[in-house]
């Protein structure tokens, strides 16, 4: 009688596993095909042999597929769920001057976040849009912050690079840095996306420094950089952070919010940017969850219209337009914050996100290649693919 049950145990074991391996066996994939685009005016219409790029949001699987003749990319066996739907094309000269009549290099993107995928057939349209390719280029970006020996939180060590990735040397004064307004994801249970994220036209800034100058002052060589820190300091100093993993006292140039608490004190060895627009607190504080930056130009910053936070007592945001940017960071929380973002698609496809705050990790963007003993960096406008995340900065440095 032992030995019946034991059997008949055995058996209905078996049979809840085979069970489960057929449930699971039967889950129907998807076919997804995915139509690209140009934009309006452009003398083709769908963009050919242009890569698609689907990421899951629950795991960070990632399938692609190129478009063909008709402009589709077809991705087979796609498991059911949310993905993040991307896709970047690059211009040259002669081929933007063919489709465009204007001979300069462009970088063309398209996203959709939180695009569902059900069994069967999906299928989705992605219209290009898009800006010139830079010169000067946003190359590491360290936002992140640093614990202290007692596990307290450090974020003075903070700071952006900007590099000339160019073959020619172009003069830096008027250039402006500025972050932008909107929470980096689901920070708290109610935090809302940005209410400016429906004009894809333009940037919406809390802050915005700028390099002083008459025009001639402040030259950048092809293939050198700048560091803007937010504290031109030695962070490592015992009276500050010996965690911290940068000495930022060679900057050359910082953030100085001068205030009649004096409560940001100012390096007297680094310059300072130009405080333009400020709504932040006592510093250049970049949130540490992820942020949205933009660097660029103009000839007026007065002209520049502020617009009012809806539902908000905060202070107004500098409205941006796409065409004064030159290159564009984003940052958000997580793989999951795509729908928080603050860059409009057309100057960033993507984004990067740290494994946690107060980690000393950084960003870095990618080398594409070396020209007579230049370094070129990676420019698709899609921080995703262009930057890599260190556990460590590295400013001044791609090692």
């Amino acid at each position: 009688m032992k030995t019946t049950k034991v059997i008949l145990a055995l058996m209905l074991g078996t049979a809840a596993i085979f069970g489960c391996k057929k449930r699971e066996g039967s889950i129907q994939t998807a076919t997804v095909q995915v139509k690209v685009e140009y934009p309006v005016g452009y003398t083709q219409t769908v963009a050919t042999a242009t890569e698609v790029k689907l990421v899951s949001r629950t795991d960070g699987t990632t399938l692609t597929a190129t478009t063909n003749e008709s402009g589709v990319a077809t991705l087979n066996n796609v498991v059911p769920g949310t993905y993040n739907v991307s896709t970047t094309k690059a211009l040259t000269a002669a081929q933007a001057q063919q489709l465009t009549g204007v001979s300069q290099a462009l970088q063309l993107n398209a996203a959709a976040n939180d695009f569902q995928v059900n069994g069967g057939t999906g299928s989705l349209t992605l219209k290009l849009n898009g800006s010139a390719a830079g010169n000067i280029l946003i190359k590491e970006v360290y936002y992140t912050g640093s614990k202290t020996a007692s596990g307290s939180t450090y974020f003075s060590d903070q700071f952006v690079e900007i590099y000339n990735n160019s073959a020619e040397t172009i003069y830096l004064d008027g250039l402006c840095i500025a972050d932008l307004y909107g929470n980096s994801g689901l920070i708290n249970p109610t935090s809302p996306a940005t209410p400016f994220q429906g004009d894809q036209e333009n940037s919406y800034a809390s802050n915005v420094w700028r390099i002083p100058g008459t025009g001639r002052q402040h030259p950048l060589a092809a293939g050198a950089s700048i560091v803007i820190a937010q504290d031109g300091v030695n962070h490592k100093d015992a009276t500050l952070n010996p965690n911290s993993p940068v000495d930022l006292s060679n900057a050359d140039w910082e953030t100085y919010n001068e205030r009649p608490d004096n409560r940001d004190a100012d390096a007297p060895n680094v310059p300072n940017l130009e405080k333009l627009y400020f709504t932040g607190g006592f510093d250049w504080l970049l949130t540490v969850f992820g942020p949205g930056i933009v660097i660029f130009r103009t000839d007026d910053f007065s002209k520049l219209e502020k617009v009012a936070i809806s539902n908000s007592t905060l202070p107004e945001r500098i409205k941006i337009p796409n065409s004064l940017v030159i290159d564009a960071f984003e940052g958000l929380k997580d793989a999951s914050s795509a729908s928080y973002k603050r860059v409009p698609v057309a100057l960033d496809a993507g984004f990067v996100y740290a494994s946690d705050t107060y980690t000393a990790e950084s960003f870095r963007r990618k080398v594409s290649n070396t020209v007579g003993g230049r370094i070129v960096l990676q420019d698709t406008n899609n921080s995703g693919n262009d930057f890599v995340k260190l556990a460590t900065p590295t400013p001044k440095k791609f090692n």
